[in-house]
């Protein structure tokens, strides 16, 4: 049985990430967890994995640091949301780059690749049954707020809105800047939740309080919130049968 040692610093993701492999690849073995580039050269010494899934940005050393503690015989996935390392993670020996936020089906890519190179036999339709699944959505994003970058849940945003070259995120208890545009925003989220109501705004439709309506013009009220959001005449069809 392959096994498998994740570095990654965000517990949530780590998670998220171990949740996406059980499902791609149940034979893997996830043999630990790392949450710093010290711990994971330590665990790298005791477990030997044959795949290292690996972010970037980690406290202590950081993951082409790691790299180089790695044997040749296991193999390096990078998965970060910086894509402007991927020259010097090749270099290091990376099997394959990934940029945060992981799909299901570019891991699912990943997931081939490494089982190729280790000569393991793929059942029979096997990827076409889990991409006939369905779609995984967005379910986190980075946020700056200030000088902090914070972790926020796609579920506890209320809405977002494009604010120049930047989208604002807001929650119920604060608000953050992505600079992912809207149109490709919209393509990453459930629709089931999510809907657009105008160029520059989405919102989450669990989050909306009421709508009020003025002839042909509507307007959203957000659950603990003062501002109303203007829903422009090309989508208030969604909206009048509610």
């Amino acid at each position: 049985m392959p096994t498998a040692l994740i570095v990654e610093d965000e517990p949530l993701l780590m998670a998220e990430l171990r949740d996406q492999l059980h499902a791609l690849w149940p034979e893997l073995d996830i043999a630990g967890h790392a949450e710093n580039g010290v711990e994971a050269v330590s665990m790298l010494e005791s477990l030997r994995p044959d795949v290292v899934f690996l972010d970037i940005q980690i406290p202590g050393l950081t993951g082409i640091e790691v790299a180089q503690h790695i044997p040749e015989a296991t193999q390096i996935v990078f998965v970060t949301a910086y894509a402007e390392h991927a020259v010097q993670a090749f270099e290091a020996g990376a099997v394959d780059y990934i940029v945060k936020p992981v799909t299901a089906a570019r891991l699912l890519q990943t997931v081939k690749r490494l089982k190729t190179r280790s000569g393991a036999q793929v059942p029979p339709g096997v990827w076409q049954q889990v991409l006939a699944k369905a779609p995984a959505y967005m379910k986190w994003i980075k946020a700056s707020a200030g000088n902090t970058v914070r972790l926020v849940m796609v579920r506890d945003v209320q809405y977002f809105q494009s604010d120049g070259k930047y989208t604002r995120v807001v929650t119920h208890d604060g608000e953050a800047l992505i600079r992912l545009p809207l149109k490709s925003l919209i393509e990453q989220l459930d629709p089931a939740q999510f809907t657009q109501i105008h160029r520059g705004a989405i919102v989450n439709l669990e989050a909306v309080d009421r709508i009020d309506r003025d002839g042909t013009a509507m307007e959203i009220r957000i659950k603990g919130r003062t501002e109303k959001l203007t829903v422009s005449e090309a989508y208030t069809r969604q909206f009048r049968q509610m």
